[in-house]
């Protein structure tokens, strides 16, 4: 290997729970990003001994012989700072821009002796509360090495805007509150999980048969069932009969609803009550595995997304249905225009939204997120006429469908397989590591870069007044310190300390054995700090006084006289 590099993670990508969007598309992105081979080794952070043992077990599955040769490295959140001094890293790359982003830049600030490129992409943007998450990533230890990737062009301006906003309402000037730049890179599919031309006959011939579809056009929507966070579904059923209005035989189409469906929610009761009363042919597919998504992507003649919904940003079943050479009908919403040329390989509706959502704005912090995202999406019209005349064109011309579902797929495999994206990212990553580093001088030369963020200021700084007094106290640096019968004991070998694990690397026994001998006759404060200040220097992190206020809490030292 040319390059010896080091990719480093504060999360797993391979997470645990349903299978929905951002998750299936993390997965994706690191099976494709390590298939790459670009990097020598990857360190993964993570919270608890429990994850790094899920994610081994992943890990060991997907690459066996990558694990065998120790390319993975996993361990705990708080062992970051430490590797931080210990490895130098190419880049840190999160799932996404909420969790640790800013953490990620702050210790690196603080111990790396590198500035290596932080970045993250973007997934669902629309919660309440996100923008205190980049109200936070506005700060002077930011560089233009660290970026945020909009996965559709829709997504890179939400970002923008909102970086744009928060600057003006909080009146703050761009020097000492830099925004992290924003780029642009989709997300990708894997082809070897979709349909094959070569394949498509027989798998929808089988699909067909198994949901005794017929010959009947196959109108297929793949999604999560929620009208509270995908797409409300209703409207789509006023548009099967507006395209029986056109002209489409109502028995001669089937509607296929599949996808995620929440256990307790009563919308599936909704549907198939609606569907009877419209006298809509429909199948409704609950939580279909793999190999049931690629067969009804078989057996599908068009594909339909009525997005209507913020948390929608992308659009991940477009790419599925093009890779499937299916036509799509798609509102023209969020990413979804990033992926479809109208006309070229789908249609897309236009949808019209609200000038003013301050009622809803106001509920945003209070009311549950799919509370407030179904009073928003309520409001998101798609052009129902529109939508059932476009699925009637495409019903009723079979070699329009062919056309645009060739169209479909030579555009995923041109741009959109997650070897492209992961290449895109490579491609930043080395741009972004030959970027000159605007590190601020005060920041880059204070010793270790102290880790300063204006959101989290020292403790000390907030909670000193709920000491008696502080070890740096002029009236506590004339005090003299000196071993205690138990310290003695600890040096001598006949008593030993209990060091939590989670103090072990800051209260080494070595360290406290040299301390307790500088202890052995009385000496001062501020002379047994020098002493602690000369311990072991490259232990990372660990706060100077840490040890001697240790051993005085734990009775091994004593005030003298």
């Amino acid at each position: 290997m040319k390059n010896k590099k080091i990719w480093a993670s504060l999360h797993p990508f391979f997470e645990a729970g349903s299978v929905l969007g951002r998750r299936e598309a993390n997965r994706r992105f690191l099976t494709a990003l390590i298939t790459a081979e670009f990097f020598e080794s990857y360190h993964f952070f993570l919270p608890h001994p429990d994850d790094c043992a899920r994610l081994e077990e992943d890990l060991d599955n997907a690459f066996p012989d990558l694990r065998k040769e120790g390319r993975f490295v996993l361990r705990l959140h708080r062992d970051f700072a430490e590797a931080l001094q210990k490895d130098v890293y190419y880049c840190l790359h999160l799932s996404d821009p909420i969790r640790h982003f800013t953490d990620a830049i702050r210790l690196r600030n603080a111990f790396s002796r590198r500035i290596f490129p932080v970045t993250a992409p973007t997934h669902s943007l629309s919660y309440a509360e996100y923008g205190e998450n980049f109200l936070n990533h506005m700060w002077r230890g930011v560089t233009t090495r660290d970026v945020i990737v909009g996965t559709s062009a829709c997504g890179r301006l939400v970002m923008q805007s909102y970086y744009d906003r928060l600057r003006r309402a909080y009146a703050l000037d761009e020097k000492n509150f830099k925004a992290p730049c924003v780029r642009h890179i989709p997300l990708g599919v894997d082809p070897q999980l979709m349909p094959s031309p070569d394949e498509k006959d027989s798998l929808g011939r089988q699909c067909r048969c198994r949901y005794a579809l017929g010959d009947r056009i196959v109108f297929l929507v793949f999604a999560r069932i929620s009208h509270q966070s995908k797409m409300d579904l209703l409207p789509l059923l006023r548009a099967c009969k507006r395209a029986e209005e056109a002209g489409l035989r109502s028995d001669n189409y089937c509607l296929v609803l599949a996808g995620w469906i929440d256990e307790n929610d009563d919308f599936e009761k909704d549907i198939l009550r609606l569907v009877a009363n419209l006298g809509i042919g429909c199948r409704l597919i609950p939580r279909p595995d793999d190999a049931a998504r690629k067969a009804l992507y078989a057996a599908a003649d068009v594909f339909l997304s009525p997005s209507d919904n913020l948390q929608e940003t992308f659009g991940l079943t477009i790419l599925e249905a093009g890779l499937s050479c299916l036509p799509v009908v798609a509102s023209n919403f969020d990413g979804y225009r990033d992926l479809l040329d109208d006309g070229e390989n789908g249609i897309l509706v236009p949808v019209i939204g609200p000038a003013d959502t301050r009622g809803t704005d106001c509920l945003a912090r209070v009311v549950p997120a799919a509370e407030y995202h179904l009073l928003l999406a309520q409001q998101s019209a798609v052009d129902v006429k529109a939508f059932g005349e476009a699925m009637f064109r495409l019903a009723a011309d079979a070699a329009l469908r062919r056309k645009m579902g060739r169209a479909g797929r030579r555009r995923v495999l041109a741009g959109y397989t997650w070897r492209h994206i992961v290449n895109r990212y490579l491609a930043l990553w080395v741009e972004l590591n030959e970027t000159p580093c605007d590190l601020p001088d005060e920041i880059a030369a204070r010793p270790h870069r102290a880790a300063y963020h204006p959101a989290c200021p020292s403790y000390m700084d907030i909670f000193s007044g709920h000491y008696t007094s502080q070890v740096d106290a002029p009236a506590i640096q004339g005090k003299k310190l000196v071993w205690s019968k138990a310290g003695k004991a600890v040096y001598y070998g006949m008593d030993f300390p209990v060091i939590y694990s989670l103090t072990e690397r800051c209260v080494r026994p070595e360290n406290l054995k040299k301390l307790l001998f500088a202890a052995r006759r009385p000496v001062a404060v501020a002379a047994l700090r020098e002493v602690c200040c000369g311990l072991s220097p490259g232990d990372v992190p660990r706060d100077e006084d840490f040890v001697l206020l240790w051993a005085l809490k734990h009775d091994f030292l004593e005030f003298s006289g």
